[in-house]
Formats: structure tokens, sequence, C-alpha cells
């Protein structure tokens, strides 16, 4: 199927799903607040739908092997890209501020690009320009969790930075903080730019795509707690369209395209649930089982395995070029 034919309906598929789930909470009116079965749901969906994507990156790092002409090493791949992922974990726990804003930033570019249909990068050719674009759109998912949700969405960040270990998730006191009121008023001049990261020039095919995943992410914040509008997002819009981005371009367009993406990424993302799950045990072991432990668990190891995935993603871009 044309790329441009599965963007569009990969966006009509999302944003129903988004209108139904936004619906049922609506109208059942869960309390997801302090659940255990909320994050553990939220958890699974992450280790398996959401991690998949980067089931491929052995793959992505053979075709860079290939690109560079250098012999083809597994070994010298899983241990380059376990190094980067144990350095930033190192980094993490001992510069936590620091290392949740380049995160951030570098997480928004990610989303951004990769959520953008490439005949639209490929129009442009201000490498600045997209680059800002990128960021513009891929940051919504932030900026909204913060305009709707500031102080849970700030309480996740300070507990996750690891300034807050050892309080209480909601008991985090962010409403003393005196830069608080400026940050809440600069939100609305991040939706603005939020805005102008979804209108892409020349994208008349694109416009409803465009569209329905910028409210879809609105829908999310408004109608649920950071975790979970995050959960869904990154499963069901990044994670899949990756998928399929990157599937067509290692594995080619086949009938048997899905079963054997599932099949090649099973191996990575079998070891890499493994490794969360063990981790959240462990997490739990020093107190009693919370919501704080898979959270704590799901955005480090997410932003240890961000930093290898997106250098690899560059690499292999750069070496085409």
């Amino acid at each position: 199927m044309d790329l441009k034919i599965l963007h569009n309906k990969h966006s009509n598929y999302f944003f129903l799903l988004t209108i139904s789930l936004c619906l049922l909470q609506f109208f059942i009116k869960f309390n997801t607040a302090d659940k255990a079965w909320v994050y553990i749901t939220c958890f699974f969906l992450i280790i398996t739908v959401g991690i998949s994507h980067g089931g491929l990156d052995n793959l992505k790092g053979k075709k860079l092997f290939n690109k560079l002409k250098l012999k083809s090493s597994f070994l010298l791949f899983y241990l380059a890209y376990i190094s980067i992922a144990i350095l930033i974990l190192i980094l993490w726990f001992n510069f936590g501020q620091i290392s949740l804003w380049t995160f951030l930033i570098l997480a928004s570019y990610h989303f951004g690009k990769e959520d953008t249909p490439n005949v639209l990068i490929s129009k442009n050719k201000n490498k600045l320009f997209m680059s800002l674009k990128f960021f513009a759109k891929g940051s919504t998912v932030i900026v909204m969790a913060l305009f709707f949700n500031f102080e849970k969405t700030m309480g996740i960040f300070q507990f996750i930075s690891t300034d807050g270990y050892f309080m209480g998730f909601y008991t985090i006191d962010v409403a003393g903080l005196e830069w608080q009121d400026d940050m809440r008023r600069s939100l609305y001049f991040f939706i603005l730019i939020n805005v102008w990261g979804h209108i892409y020039l020349k994208s008349k095919k694109y416009w409803g795509s465009l569209l329905q995943d910028f409210l879809s992410i609105v829908f999310l914040n408004v109608f649920f707690e950071p975790f979970i509008a995050f959960t869904v997002y990154f499963c069901f819009l990044h994670s899949i369209r990756h998928s399929l981005l990157w599937s067509s371009k290692l594995l080619g367009k086949t009938k048997n395209s899905l079963k054997e993406f599932l099949i090649k990424s099973f191996p990575l993302t079998l070891i890499t649930a493994i490794i969360f799950i063990i981790s959240v045990y462990l997490l739990s072991l020093f107190g009693d089982f919370s919501g704080v432990h898979i959270m704590l668990v799901t955005f480090v190891g997410l932003a240890s395995l961000t930093f290898p995935h997106i250098l690899l993603e560059y690499l292999i871009e750069k070496n085409e070029k």
C-alpha cells in the first residue's frame, strides 16, 4: 500500500480510537488516579506495542555497517548500543535535571520527525526550518500534558529526574516553584508553536491527518492522566507509524510484511520487556509496589533506549545522503 494512503488511514484509525476512549471516559468516568491496574496496563502496552518499534534496530545496524562498508558484526553493534544506553543511565542518575530536559528536547524532535510523512520532509530542503518544525510538532505531547495537567506532569518530571525519588508521587510540591507562573504563561506561546509545527507547506493531501493527530493529542490530555495520554500516543500513534515506515524501508512492501515485522522485532522486544519487568521488581523490593516504580522504569528506560535509537537513525540518514 502507498505510504501516503497508509499514513492517512493510520491517522483516521488513531483519531477514532482516541474519540472512543475519550467518550468512554466521559460517560463512565473511571477514577484512574493511583490505580495499580492503570499503571500495569500502561506498562504492559509500552513494553509490548511501544518498544516494539525499536525491535528492528539490529537490522538498522546491519544496514549502517553495509553503508560504511564495514564487516557486519552483531557483537560490535550490541556492545555499542548497550554501552550508550548504560552511559545514559549513569548520566541520568548523576545529572537528573539536565538529562531530563535533554531527553525531552531530543524526544520532541524524534516524535515530530518520525510522525511526519517523508514526502513533506523531502519537499523542503531547509534543514534548520524542518528541524524546528519537527520539534514544534513533536513537543505537542509534552506541552499539552503540561497545559491540561501541569502539577501532575511536573510531578512526574521531578520524580523521574530522581530529584524527588524518596517523595510520594502526588505529594511533590511544585506550587512553591518561583518560576511556575512564568512557565504556565509560556505554555500559550508553545501551543502556538505546536500549531505551527502541524502546518506544512504543500500539505493539502495530509492536512486532515495532521489535524487529526493534533486533536487526538489534545483530547487525550483533556480526558486522561498524563501517563495514560502518553501511553496511548506512544504506543498507537508513534510506535505503529514508526514501525510501518521502517518496515517498508528494511523489509520491503510485501503481503506478509506485518507478520515478518512481528517475527523479526520479537527477540529485541522480548529482551527489553524482560529487563523492564526485572527493573520494576527490583525497585519494588525497596518499598511497597506503586505506580511510581513503573513510571520511573518506563521513562528512564525509554530515555536510555531513545538516545542510541535516534543516533542510529541519524547515522543511517547521514550516510544515505
